[in-house]
C-alpha cells in the first residue's frame, strides 16, 4: 500500500497524538528545557515491541529542534539539540560511543578511539545538545557482569561529564536492569507504555491509524465488530493494529478493491503470526 507520496503506508511515520504518548512526550522534552545539571536524570522509556517508543522519541526530537532553533551566527559544523541513535547489539563502552560520534557527524579513525568518550561529551557541549536518545537499550543491557556494568558506567559518564539527560527506549527488561543499579535507580524516572485495552480506546486508536493510512473511510474499521476482532489478533499492541490493516488493504486490492472490508482483515490476520495464540 502506498500512500499519496510514494512512501508505503505501514513504514510512512505519522504521529498519533493521544493522551498517555502525549504526556510521555511533554516529560521528555519538559526536560530539554532544564538548565544543565550535574547529575542530569534519566529516562527509560518501556514497553512491548510495537507499542510506539520509536515514535514518542521522534515526535520529541521534532518538538525539541522546534523549541531550539539554531542560533543566529552558531559557527559550529552541527547544531544537535537532541541525539537520537540505536546502538548495536553487544556493544561494549567504546562502541557505544563510536555510535554517537558517528551521530555527531566526527570522524571515525583509529586515534579517536583512545578519547571517544572525551570527544562525545565535548560535543555534546559544542552542539548544544539538551536530550540524548538511545533506542532498543535492552539489546546492549542484556549482557551479563562486567559487560553489563561496562555499558551502565558509560552512559552514567555520558550524563554526568555532558551534564545532559538522556532518555532510553526497550522492553521491560531495560527497568529492570536500571532499577537494579543504585545510583542510576535513583536517577531513573520510568515511564511505561500498557497495551490498549478493548474498547472505545481500541476504536479511536483504529480510527487514527486509518486516518494516517489513508484508508478509505476508516472509522467503517472501528465499528464494534471488527475493532472486537483487530484487538483480539494484535493484543493491543499498536504495531500489530497497523499491520493487519496494512496488510487488509493489500489483500481488498488483490479482490479489485481499495475500500477495505471486514473479509479483508479475517483473510489478512491468516497471513500474519497469531499474536493471540502465544
Amino acid at each position: 500500500m502506498m500512500a499519496p507520496n510514494g512512501i508505503s503506508a505501514l513504514s510512512q511515520a505519522f504521529w498519533i497524538d493521544f493522551d498517555e504518548a502525549r504526556q510521555h512526550v511533554e516529560t521528555l522534552v519538559e526536560l530539554a528545557h532544564d538548565e544543565p545539571d550535574e547529575r542530569p536524570p534519566c529516562v527509560v522509556l518501556v514497553g512491548q515491541s510495537g507499542m510506539g517508543k520509536t515514535s514518542i522519541l521522534r515526535e520529541t526530537q521534532r518538538r525539541i529542534v522546534h523549541d531550539f532553533p539554531e542560533p543566529a551566527g552558531f559557527d559550529e559544523a552541527r547544531y544537535e539539540p537532541m541525539l537520537r541513535t540505536v546502538i548495536p547489539a553487544g556493544s561494549t563502552a567504546l562502541k557505544i560511543n563510536l555510535t554517537l560520534l558517528w551521530k555527531q557527524g566526527w570522524p571515525i579513525t583509529g586515534k579517536t578511539q583512545r578519547v571517544a568518550d572525551l570527544k562525545v561529551v565535548e560535543l555534546l557541549r559544542r552542539q548544544r545538545t539538551r536530550l540524548v536518545g538511545i533506542d532498543n537499550v535492552h539489546a546492549i543491557l542484556t549482557a551479563s557482569g562486567r559487560a553489563r556494568r561496562d555499558t551502565l558506567d558509560a552512559f552514567r559518564f555520558l550524563m554526568s561529564e555532558g551534564n545532559v539527560p538522556m532518555v532510553v527506549a526497550g522492553l521491560d527488561v531495560a527497568a529492570d536492569i536500571f532499577s537494579e543499579d543504585v545510583e542510576l535507580a535513583y536517577r531513573s524516572i520510568i515511564l511505561r507504555l500498557k497495551p490498549w485495552s478493548q474498547g472505545e480506546a481500541t476504536q479511536r486508536l483504529i480510527r487514527a491509524l486509518g486516518q494516517g493510512m489513508h484508508l478509505i473511510e476508516p472509522e467503517r474499521l472501528a465499528e464494534p465488530e471488527v475493532a472486537a476482532f483487530l484487538w483480539q489478533n494484535s493484543l493491543g499492541v499498536t504495531g500489530n493494529f497497523k499491520r493487519l490493516l496494512h496488510w487488509g488493504h493489500k489483500v481488498a486490492r488483490r479482490h479489485g478493491r481499495e475500500c477495505v472490508e471486514f473479509s479483508d482483515i479475517r483473510e489478512a490476520a491468516t497471513l500474519l503470526p497469531n499474536y493471540a495464540a502465544r
